[in-house]
Parts: structure tokens; C-alpha cells; sequence
């Protein structure tokens, strides 16, 4: 894919379509890597459960049952267990 580089102020840039953000999930800060081949533009990777405390606070506050990433890491003690059947 060719782009076209673009004055922004006493600088240069480019403008990336839609769908390569989405696809790279690209948006806010990124960073910029040089590497032998060029240049990569790669998204800032959060630190590991970043806002966990406030979105497993917010959901029991609101009476919901936490799923998904908020439980990423805990384990049930049911199925830790083993069955006999």
C-alpha cells in the first residue's frame, strides 16, 4: 500500500486508512520502532490489567456478576477439583 506523505507543520506525515487501525487496533499514542526494513508502527501495549481494580469495583457496585478479562487468572475451586462420576 502506498500513502502519500503530507505537511504537518514543520514536519511530514501520513494519514492510515480506517481499516488498518481497526485491524491493528491502532488509536491514541503508538510507538514508532525503526528496524532494517523500515519503519514499524506498532500499538503501545497497556500494562497487564491496567483499570482491573475499577472495572471489578464499578461491576460489583452495580450488582453484575464479573466475567471475562476481570477474571482472567482466577481460578474456581469447582473445577479445580477432580470430579468422580
Amino acid at each position: 500500500m502506498n500513502v502519500i506523505l503530507i505537511r504537518v507543520g514543520n514536519s511530514q506525515g501520513i494519514v492510515l486508512p480506517k481499516k488498518l487501525l481497526q485491524q491493528y487496533q491502532l488509536n491514541g499514542e503508538v510507538e514508532l520502532r525503526p528496524t532494517p526494513d523500515g519503519l514499524l508502527i506498532a500499538p503501545i501495549a497497556r500494562p497487564a490489567r491496567q483499570g482491573w481494580d475499577a472495572q471489578m469495583q464499578a461491576a460489583l457496585a452495580a450488582g453484575e456478576e464479573p466475567e471475562g478479562e476481570l477474571l482472567e487468572g482466577f481460578s474456581d475451586p469447582v473445577f479445580e477439583e477432580e470430579w468422580q462420576w
